[in-house]
């Protein structure tokens, strides 16, 4: 740490060079810590680590927002501290800042202690979250998402339940004939019957055989002939 002490530094604020190291330790490089002394004609840095991410030395003037709050003390009485609001770097680049103020046993303000962290790094990650995280639906009308699972069974569950949930979570073994040939048709759509193990795990979920299970499926498969005949005979 860029460490600045002053012969003339207030008694109070000798004890909070302490707490700038250890600050400036535990935030890193990207938190400029500074100690001013206030208490006097002649404003004064008294501690001070990172002093270049402002571009500040030991004699740089204290900040228009500080000279205002010593000019509006009266406003700020009883206020300790203000955190987290922006300011920025001589070159431009954002910061976010607090400031604690110090007082003497009678309330006057005798010192700031500040902290400016960059958060241009932070930005830097910020962005590359956003563009890594990027997503555009896919534009297929029957698949919203992609999922990704460890087996056949695990993909037969996954539509079984995206089945129910379309029917309100009521299990599909108590449903009338019309609604269970509508659901034949819906699995039909999501490919669940090229998938190993379908009539089973279907069979399973109805509460049916085998036996009744494939006539629903031969009487949605003569269903969908029959409504291509039709289209083929308006053409």
């Amino acid at each position: 740490m860029d460490q600045v002490k002053r012969k003339k530094c207030h008694p109070y604020l000798v004890p909070i060079i302490a707490i700038v190291e250890t600050l400036s330790e535990t935030l890193g490089p990207d938190y400029e810590v500074v100690l001013h002394d206030v208490s006097g004609e002649e404003h004064q840095i008294v501690a001070m680590a990172h002093g270049e991410l402002t571009g500040r030395t030991e004699d740089s003037p204290l900040t228009d927002f500080g000279e205002y709050l010593l000019r509006s003390e009266e406003e700020y009485k009883g206020v300790h501290y203000i955190a987290n609001y922006p300011s920025y770097a001589s070159d431009g680049r954002p910061l976010r800042s607090s400031v604690t103020l110090l007082r003497d046993g009678n309330e006057k303000i005798i010192g700031f202690l500040c902290i400016n962290y960059d958060m241009t790094r932070a930005q830097i990650l910020k962005d590359l979250g956003t563009e890594l995280t990027c997503v555009v639906p896919l534009k297929a009308s029957q698949v919203a998402e992609e999922t990704f699972v460890p087996s056949s069974g695990s993909l037969l569950q996954k539509i079984l339940e995206e089945t129910r949930q379309q029917r309100g979570g009521r299990p599909l073994r108590y449903t009338t004939t019309r609604e269970k040939l509508e659901i034949m048709s819906f699995l039909k759509s999501k490919g669940f019957f090229r998938l190993k193990g379908a009539v089973e795990a279907l069979c399973k979920e109805l509460g049916k055989s085998r036996y009744t299970v494939y006539g629903y499926l031969r009487e949605i498969r003569t269903g969908d002939n029959d409504n291509n005949n039709e289209d083929s005979s308006q053409d």
